[in-house]
C-alpha cells in the first residue's frame, strides 16, 4: 500500500508541473506576439509630429531661409507665422515633399493646417504636405500661434 500512495503523489506532482509549465509557455507567447509594435509606431508618431510642430514653430535656418538654402524648416518670425516662410514651404511641399521630410527628420508622412482657411496668392489652401485618407495610424498636434493677427491653432498630422 505505501507503494500506491508514492506513485499517486508523483502522479500528482506530474499533472502540477504539466500544467504549471503550460501556463509559463502560454504566457511567453501571449507576451512575444502582444500588439508592441502598434505602440511602438504611435510612441514614433507622437515623437515625430512633436518634432515637427516645434521646427515649424521656429525661425528656421538660415534665419530668411528658401528652398536652396534651407537646412532646419520654421514659418515663425516675432512670434508669429511669416507669410513668406508659409509660402516658401507649401512651394517646397508641392516641389520636393521628399526633401521637407528629411528637414523634419521623420520618416513618416505629415500635413498641417490652420483652425481657419488661409489664402496663398489668391488661393484657398486646405493643407500644406501630404494627406492619406486611409492611413493607418495617425496622430494629430495642436499648438497655438499668431496668423494674420489673429490667434489660430495650427494642427499637425502625422501618419504611416
Amino acid at each position: 500500500m505505501k507503494l500506491k500512495k508514492g506513485q499517486a503523489w508523483g502522479f500528482d506532482l506530474m499533472i502540477a508541473i504539466s500544467i504549471f509549465m503550460i501556463g509559463i509557455v502560454g504566457f511567453y507567447l501571449f507576451s512575444l506576439n502582444s500588439p508592441s509594435e502598434g505602440r511602438d509606431t504611435l510612441d514614433s508618431l507622437f515623437y515625430d509630429g512633436n518634432l515637427i510642430a516645434d521646427s515649424l514653430l521656429s525661425e528656421g535656418y538660415p534665419e530668411n531661409w528658401d528652398s536652396n538654402s534651407v537646412i532646419n524648416i520654421g514659418i515663425v518670425n516675432d512670434n508669429r507665422i511669416n507669410e513668406t516662410k508659409l509660402q516658401r514651404l507649401y512651394d517646397l511641399t508641392i516641389s520636393d515633399y521628399s526633401r521637407t521630410k528629411n528637414l523634419f527628420n521623420t520618416r513618416f508622412n505629415y500635413y498641417f493646417n490652420f483652425s481657419r482657411p488661409i489664402t496663398m496668392g489668391g488661393v484657398y489652401v486646405e493643407f500644406i504636405g501630404q494627406k492619406d485618407l486611409n492611413p493607418d495610424n495617425i496622430i494629430k498636434i495642436q499648438r497655438f500661434v499668431i496668423f494674420e493677427n489673429n490667434p489660430v491653432t495650427l494642427n499637425v498630422y502625422v501618419w504611416s
